[in-house]
């Protein structure tokens, strides 16, 4: 079935939105609000319906031809057709829009967007799936469990897209895929060099290690098979253990191990720690209950007047960086570490009767709405929630209004360029 509308907006996820004559919604990929379109409905669904643009009639004048070859057929990507300034906008859209379709009535405290420097090769790392029978690495196609065979990434770093070409004609790593099914490599920004982990079912050879290690970006080669940790690093004499080096506002270094997590475009992670800064909060205690490597955490050291800093988080290996990081630096006891879980140092917290004035939330994508049964028990001044998913963020806020907790600051960072993604940083303060 074919028709003629008018796209209305784009919504999370990526996708145009707009009504067919009878007035049922349909989701179009790669549009632009105001285009008019003639589209082919490839799906119904009842309620809504999927299309796609058979012919644009009335071109926006923010769309231009996308500059990646795969777009279109990769799935990483959902707004390179469209011009970088006014991806920004779209996405301010997207959070208001979010914010009234899920309820909330009162005044969004907007107080900031912030684009990134980079609308490409801003991404500090890359992970690919590995197809062994036709050697190649890569994204899921659009919409299948196809991996697109990928030789260069626009979003990746130019070192990264360096070591990828090499990768392909290594003969070492040619042999090693076949019994691998993903790799990932990191840059590590202060030497200028790359890791790579890649998860294998078969030890490899030590000569197939060493002759990966002839590409000259490589810093480090790890493998995983099982287990808490990965194989490594090769060399084992690499500096700091193989771990990749960041610096953050302070000049402070931090230290860290390959598949750590890290955030993928760090000029806008270090922009999120100078608007945490900027706030100029008064606080003496601070949990941070997903620390990760102390990522924010160690930007609040500067605050001499804080008795206790603490940082908890499930992975192991993170807080292995962390404390290492704070060894590295000299940093003194106030600081500490642990490797449990959120719910598990609430829990604690409630228990041993301890408040902090100050706590951070940096959930996965799935927020942290389990946490909030004890988290007013704990949080007795300020609530710092950084998200990287608008709707479950949203949520969030709101069963934190009900808690007597306020929204004050609200600020957007485009963290992701060229995709619907986008990280906001939301300041509340309890209320009474």
């Amino acid at each position: 079935m074919q028709s003629v509308l008018k796209v209305e907006k784009i919504i999370f996820g990526g996708n145009g939105l707009a009504h067919l004559p009878d007035g049922k919604v349909v989701f179009i990929p790669y549009v632009i609000p105001e285009e008019v379109l003639q589209v082919r409905i490839i799906k119904d669904y009842g309620d809504y319906a999927e299309a796609e643009v058979e012919k644009i009639l009335e071109a926006s004048p923010y769309r231009r031809k996308a500059p990646c070859s795969y777009y279109g057929i990769c799935g990483g990507c959902q707004l390179q057709h469209i011009l970088y300034s006014y991806q920004i906008k779209i996405k301010e859209e997207i959070l208001f829009d979010t914010f009234r379709r899920l309820g909330w009535k009162e005044e969004i405290p907007l107080e900031k967007v912030v684009s990134s420097s980079k609308e490409f090769n801003y991404r500090n790392r890359l992970r690919f799936h590995v197809e062994n029978d036709k050697f190649k690495m890569g994204f899921v196609k659009r919409k299948t469990h196809e991996v697109l065979k990928i030789e260069k990434c626009l979003l990746g770093e130019d070192i990264l897209n360096r070591v990828i070409a090499q990768l392909y004609k290594n003969p070492s790593w040619i042999k090693l895929s076949y019994y691998s099914k993903r790799i990932k490599i990191e840059t590590s920004p202060e030497e200028d060099k790359v890791t790579l982990i890649f998860w294998t079912a078969v030890e490899p050879f030590k000569e197939d290690i060493k002759e990966l290690l002839s590409i000259e970006e490589l810093k480090a080669v790890f493998y995983w098979m099982k287990g808490r940790r990965p194989e490594g690093p090769f060399p084992e004499k690499s500096s700091y253990g193989g771990r990749r080096i960041f610096k953050n506002i302070d000049n402070l270094f931090y230290y860290v191990q390959p598949g750590v997590f890290v955030q993928a475009n760090w000029e806008i992670n270090c922009a999120i720690m100078e608007t945490i800064r900027s706030w100029d909060l008064s606080f003496e205690r601070v949990l941070d209950l997903h620390a990760g490597m102390g990522n924010f955490l160690f930007p609040l050291l500067h605050e001499k007047e804080v008795k206790k800093f603490l940082g908890v988080d499930t992975d192991l290996r993170a807080i292995e960086d962390g404390l290492y990081t704070a060894e590295k630096a000299g940093i003194n006891g106030r600081f500490d570490l642990r490797n449990i879980s959120a719910m598990e140092a609430l829990y604690e917290a409630v228990k041993e009767g301890e408040e902090f004035d100050l706590v951070l939330l940096d959930p996965p994508r799935g927020g942290c709405k389990e946490l909030m049964r004890l988290l007013p028990e704990v949080a007795k001044k300020y609530i710092i929630y950084i998200s990287c998913d608008i709707p479950t963020l949203v949520r969030d806020l709101l069963i934190l209004r009900k808690l007597n907790y306020e929204l004050i600051k609200l600020s957007l960072f485009d963290m992701f360029p060229q995709t619907y993604h986008f990280e906001t940083v939301a300041l509340l303060e309890r209320k009474g």
